[in-house]
């Protein structure tokens, strides 16, 4: 090995480089691990004050063992650390974690603001209240970013002319009637990317997402137990990703989604209303779009998407809250998550609406239907099948018959993510099988099943595989069979003789 090319491995490279860039490197990290970096030569200690990205998170002064005091601490560092820079001085990102003194967190954003700060990232929290956001803040000229958390936002004059990403986690809003929201939103005109984490809106008159140059939304409502939200408006027509979990609303005014692209779907009932719902159906009685929200509109408006994720509960205000499933004409890739609480009664209709489905993904298999055996009305018949009684039917699959979907379908396609993943119910794991079996038996245009199993006991593989084997007698020729675990090695890998179906396993894969 050349001597000269060791000489230059031991070498402090990175105090060779220029200074703008060491004070890139440290804006990555947090303001106290790059002022630590002080210590290291007297170059270093003249570097911070040229570090454009701030990163205060008072959690790291919180050594109560040690009988270290916090605040003092964190509160002087900070003040420090912002008079060493200079008011003058251009920053560009600012990030707060803290809970301290109101008015000294004021002044702190202030600071920055004034500065030009383009990313600004506060998260001030308080046992008692939460804090107000300074007005200055919706006033900034040159804001990019925003997020807040555990802050009340008093909505009164709001220019942000560059503000382009939104994030509100677990805000309130001084004005409870939701127009301070809806003015806030509209009145970015160049925003982007809105993510609302932990919102309560229940309580207020409407809610309104409105803006024309949205392209990405995220909503995460809090709402649990309280009252379903009166009314809410959508009108984005250029977004592209819309992510919702929202307990349904009593109605939908407006929902306008014109370039939507992909959506992950969550709406719900409340718990009291599910259980209610549930009763009345299992006692044979129907159940009224009144009694709960209508989520109709609001499904028509994402009608037009190419790439679709379901909740299990989203299946039951399919079922409960809808007055006509709509037809989903360029949706081609379509994920329903299962539980074995939910029934699949609204399923089949959903899949005859979706006439140019290509990848249908199950996450899980599970149904309502699987619970419902240990029940007295149902029983083993003599071929050890689970009977209903009263409705003379198999309670083993999640309908009655061959729907029309399945045998007329035009996947091609078929994943089933969390394949074994066992329930309460003993049979569970038969009940997939027959299942997939009935899928590949009946779906005419399948040309690939893949199954990504959990491997929940010793000896499940090959269960499985044995379990798999008769699909090849009913399988199409063109289908191909594949088996993902984590427990079946490359060097196992089987193909299946006959020259029909191919059963194939694999090792460390996971679903794309």
């Amino acid at each position: 090995m050349n001597s000269k090319k060791m000489d230059t491995g031991s070498k402090d490279l990175i105090s060779n480089l220029p200074d703008e860039l060491i004070c890139h490197i440290l804006s990555f990290l947090t303001t106290t691990e790059a002022a630590s970096t002080s210590v290291l030569s007297k170059r270093w200690r003249n570097l911070l004050p040229f570090v454009t990205s701030l990163d205060f998170d008072d959690s790291i002064y919180d050594f109560p063992e040690m009988g270290i005091q916090r605040k003092p601490h964190f509160d002087d560092f900070v003040d420090k650390v912002l008079a060493l820079q200079g008011n003058d001085a251009p920053l560009n990102g600012f990030s707060l974690k803290c809970s301290s003194d109101p008015s000294l967190v004021n002044g702190w954003i202030l600071k920055v603001l004034d500065r030009g700060a383009t990313d600004l990232d506060l998260y001030v929290s308080s046992y008692e209240y939460k804090y107000t956001l300074p007005p200055q803040v919706l006033m900034s000229k040159t804001l990019v970013k925003l997020r807040v958390s555990e802050f009340t936002i008093d909505v009164g004059e709001v220019s942000l002319p560059k503000l382009k990403t939104l994030h509100m986690n677990n805000v309130a809003f001084a004005d409870e009637s939701g127009a301070a929201f809806a003015k806030l939103v509209s009145s970015c005109h160049v925003l982007e990317e809105l993510v609302l984490d932990k919102m309560t809106w229940d309580f207020w008159d409407s809610c309104s997402v409105s803006n024309p140059c949205l392209k990405r939304v995220t909503i995460y409502s809090e709402n649990v137990d309280d009252e379903n939200p009166n009314s809410v408006s959508f009108d984005a027509p250029n977004l592209v990703s819309l992510v919702f979990s929202d307990i349904v609303a009593v109605k939908y005014p407006k929902v306008s989604f014109d370039s939507l692209v992909e959506a992950s779907v969550g709406v719900r009932m409340r718990p009291d209303q599910v259980f209610y719902a549930r009763d009345l159906v299992h006692q044979r009685y129907g159940y009224k779009l009144s009694e709960v929200g209508d989520a109709t509109v609001f499904l028509m408006g994402i009608s037009n998407v190419k790439k679709l994720y379901l909740s299990s509960q989203a299946l039951e205000v399919l079922t409960f809250c809808c007055k006509a499933i709509p037809v989903f004409n360029n949706l081609m890739h379509l994920t329903i998550e299962t539980d074995q609480e939910v029934d699949w009664e609204s399923t089949p209709n959903l899949l005859k609406n979706c006439p140019n489905l290509e990848t249908l993904v199950f996450e899980g298999l599970h149904y309502g239907d699987t619970n419902q055996c240990e029940d007295d009305r149902y029983r083993f018949n003599e071929t050890n099948i689970c009977w209903d009684d009263d409705e003379d039917r198999c309670v083993c699959k999640p309908w009655e018959g061959t729907p029309i979907w399945l045998s007329s379908s035009p996947v091609k396609k078929l994943k089933v993510l969390k394949f074994g993943e066992i329930s309460s119910n003993i049979d569970d794991m038969d009940k997939q099988m027959d299942l997939i079996n009935y899928f590949v038996e009946t779906m005419p245009n399948l040309e690939e099943v893949v199954l990504y199993c959990v491997t929940p006991f010793d000896g499940y593989v090959e269960i499985v595989s044995k379990g798999f084997q008769k699909l090849e007698k009913v399988a199409s020729t063109k289908c191909k069979i594949r088996v993902i675990s984590d427990e079946i090695s490359f060097s196992s890998t089987v193909y299946s003789t006959s020259p029909r179906a191919g059963l194939v396993f694999f090792k460390n894969s996971f679903p794309v």
